[in-house]
């Protein structure tokens, strides 16, 4: 630090007393020279440079828009797509509810025609077992006519050995008659 004041002290004395900065001729050249270069040199860098900045920076401004709008158009393909999403999920619901719906018509319906063939069945069963009844019925009957026929050949055969009035046969008949009837 010591030297630094020294230097300073030193230049000071160089100087002619009382002037601290001579503007001679010799500085207003200088400083005209070095005006000049800064003119010479902002006209030489605004021509070299100011056309390639500005077109740099023009880039630059459409490449942002250019970004910015694909950006807003990328959000407003994704608010699209979201909408879609949405309108397809509540598709999906309604198609799922309607499913459903004909899920249980479908399972009323097998239902019913289920019932429906199952009193059928059990109409046929009645229908068949009244049917056999009468058959059965029928077969009692042919039956009965039979051992009718077989009491009367009995009966005439006692008739025969016995050789029994004809009060004792009508009474005989009578009675036959009467099981028959009952049977």
């Amino acid at each position: 630090m010591f030297q630094s004041v020294c230097t300073v002290a030193l230049a000071g004395a160089e100087l002619p007393l009382g002037s601290i900065l001579n503007l001679d001729k010799q500085l207003l050249i200088q400083m005209a020279i070095q005006a000049l270069n800064v003119l010479l040199l902002t006209g030489v860098l605004a021509f070299l440079l100011y056309k390639p900045v500005k077109q740099f920076m023009a880039q630059r401004r459409e490449r942002i828009a250019a970004e910015i709008e694909a950006a807003q158009k990328d959000r407003a393909e994704a608010l699209e797509l979201k909408e879609q999403y949405e309108r397809m999920i509540a598709d999906i619901e309604t198609e799922r509810e309607e499913i459903l719906h004909a899920a249980y018509k479908k399972a009323m319906e097998r239902s019913d025609q289920m019932l429906f063939a199952a009193r059928r069945e059990a109409e046929n069963i009645y229908n068949r077992t009244l049917a056999e009844l009468e058959t059965e019925k029928e077969n009692m009957a042919d039956e009965m006519k039979r051992q009718m026929i077989e009491i009367a050949t009995l009966m005439a055969e006692r008739f025969v050995q016995l050789s029994i009035d004809r009060e004792t046969q009508d009474r005989l008949i009578a009675e036959a008659l009467a099981e028959w009837e009952e049977s």
